[in-house]
């Protein structure tokens, strides 16, 4: 797929749509001169294709004006467009000479009456239909972006029929965002989000029947979409980088900072690869819609090579100057490992948000190298190297557009973590419960108290073998502790290492913990990975991503701001925190302890 900038060139439009989230803006329009700047600065960003949107495009005077020039740049053009105008041959033969080669188009109900009565304007049903006849013969990659509003939410399922004689192309089902003409009619435009998703899932299963259509939808927490995560579509997965709004005096990176997430959300497996709601939405009604889900992800991603090795001269750097595109601001990064040298790598894979990606690689990095012979690091400390954003990149100017450099660390975060973990574990004393005890990999730190008979340990693993060797003074059950019905006298310290991102509910085993805990003083030790991503050659990367046998082991990836939280609320308080980015490796450590009656 290209890499593609979004231009909007104003808000000047032929219809009034219902729930045009850009109406605010309307009679905002750049001028000729303005936008051809604009198509520059996109080719300089590297982007091989400008998509003009608005408002509506097409009714600009300028529009094959503006077309050439991005023709002449040796880029292809695309719409976003309501595409009446391009029903008139002549216009769009025109375009399609100057290389139109993408077309997302609207449509807002599966017959005349519906479609024009949303969008304000007679006959614009029959015009956008034409238009899909017009380009149905050409190589143009096609969208028709239907907006789910409480007046067609009951007949998605009619919109897969309707374009199959229309074929190939993709059918988009978008929930409607609740701003502009949407806010003003809120409750009688804007449907629930369940009644939406199960309307979405239908018509989905619906346009099954026809093989020439494609389906994507945007918009839709992914709990309430269970099974069809990979259709999540918004418009990075259509290949766009940077966009500009008309108003604005630059390109920035596309995000999803119109959504956001309750509360719940921050125990579901899905946290990390969902875009949230529409932030709006959950203001006017809340979360109890949302549905968290427990089930096995991911905890890494791989960034794979592409193209030959670039010279590199951070002092001077080609990029900072404009004389090379820069790597893509949210998916990519250059690798230096020697002086003078770099290598873009790309995320392979949508196993993870652009926002997740963007807090990994770019605002807490956390990118190693994978130096393990074998297909997964085993030992992390051995076997991974940090690399951190070059100092120069921190201070560039092109930093909001490009995703840096990355050098190696010469600092060993892990061995740091090892020591201050030693350190709390050499303190652990009386009734002990271990979390996902595995083989005790402490029993080393706990040998002391062990010998002086100031240790009565016990610990919890469901992957414990039925017939594991014994171990003297540990003592093991095989179960979940979710499961695990607890009696007697309460625990001086609980401890988890790595294995809270196991557990399906962990704000509930928190709290659970917690009430384990003796109620004075009762410590509760926790330590688990965060989420990072594994520089590998593309030959490993394609060996990673081939193995049959390498099953996702995690549940959650979460973070010590999340955890400590729900420790607060489980009445604990803080005695220290080490999160991921200070300690310099994927581990963090948070040590609480109980202070009285709980909640």
């Amino acid at each position: 797929m290209p890499s593609r900038a979004l231009i909007k060139v104003g808000y000047t439009c032929n219809q009034n749509c219902v729930y045009c989230h850009s109406s605010p803006h309307r009679g905002l329009d750049l001028g000729t001169g303005p936008l051809k700047k604009r198509i520059d600065e996109a080719q300089r960003l590297g982007a091989e294709m400008v998509v003009f949107s608005g408002g509506e495009p097409t009714v600009r005077p300028d529009l094959l004006e503006l077309a050439r020039h991005v023709h002449a740049r040796g880029l292809g053009l695309g719409l976003v467009t309501n595409a009446r105008m391009l029903a008139y041959p002549g216009l769009c033969r025109r375009l399609l000479d100057l290389g139109l080669g993408y077309v997302y188009q609207s449509l807002a109900g599966p017959d005349a009456a519906s479609h024009d009565a949303a969008v304000r304007a007679r006959g614009a049903f029959s015009e956008s239909l034409r238009t899909l006849a017009n380009l149905r013969a050409t190589r143009v990659e096609r969208t028709v972006n239907v907006v789910v509003t409480r007046q067609n939410v009951a007949r998605l399922d009619e919109f897969p029929p309707l374009l199959a004689p229309l074929a190939p192309l993709r059918v988009k089902f978008s929930l409607i965002e609740p701003e502009g003409n949407a806010l003003d009619g809120f409750a009688r435009l804007v449907p629930t989000w369940k009644e939406s998703a199960a309307r979405v899932a239908h018509a989905i299963l619906r346009a099954r029947d026809y093989p020439d259509l494609t389906v994507a939808f945007d918009g839709c927490p992914l709990c309430l979409l269970p099974g069809l995560e990979d259709l999540d579509a918004g418009l990075r997965a259509d290949g766009f980088a940077w966009m500009a709004e008309a108003f604005e005096t630059c390109f920035h990176p596309v995000d999803d900072r119109n959504r956001g997430f309750g509360g719940r959300c921050a125990g579901c497996s899905l946290r990390r690869r969902c875009r949230g709601g529409f932030l709006t939405y959950l203001a006017r009604r809340g979360e109890r819609e949302l549905r968290p889900v427990s089930r096995q992800a991911p905890n890494s991603f791989n960034l794979s090579p592409v193209g030959p090795p670039e010279a590199l001269r951070l002092s001077a750097c080609a990029i900072r100057k404009g004389r090379r595109p820069p790597p893509d601001p949210i998916h990519a990064c250059l690798v230096m490992r020697a002086p003078g040298t770099a290598q873009r790598h790309v995320v392979r894979g949508r196993d993870f948000s652009d926002r997740t990606l963007e807090r990994t690689l770019r605002e807490e990095p956390q990118v190693y190298l994978d130096l393990a012979r074998g297909l997964v690091p085993e030992d992390f400390a051995g076997q991974l190297r940090r690399l951190v954003p070059a100092s120069t990149c921190i201070r560039c100017p092109r930093r909001p557009l490009c995703g840096g450099c990355l050098r190696p660390d010469a600092r060993d975060g892990f061995s740091r973590a090892r020591r201050l973990l030693d350190v709390w574990l050499h303190q652990v004393r009386g009734h002990v419960l271990d979390v996902g005890c595995g083989q005790v990999p402490i029993q080393g730190a706990l040998a002391r108290a062990l010998e002086a008979g100031a240790l009565d340990y016990l610990g919890l693993d469901p992957g414990l073998p039925p017939d594991a060797p014994g171990l003297a003074g540990f003592s093991r059950r095989r179960t979940r502790f979710e499961a695990w019905r607890w009696s007697g006298r309460p625990f001086d310290w609980v401890l988890s290492l790595r294995s809270l991102n196991h557990l399906r509910s962990p704000s509930r085993a928190i709290t659970r913990m917690a009430s384990m805990l003796a109620p004075h003083g009762g410590r509760l030790l926790l330590a688990e990975d965060v989420l990072f991503g594994l520089v590998r050659s593309a030959q490993k990367t394609q060996a990673v991503e081939d193995h049959p046998g390498l099953p996702f082991e995690h549940l959650h990836d979460l973070d010590v701001a999340e955890v400590e939280a729900w420790g607060r609320e489980a009445g604990l308080r803080t005695l220290e925190k080490f999160d991921a980015q200070e300690l310099g490796c994927t581990l963090w450590i948070l040590v609480m302890e109980r202070c009285g009656r709980q909640r």
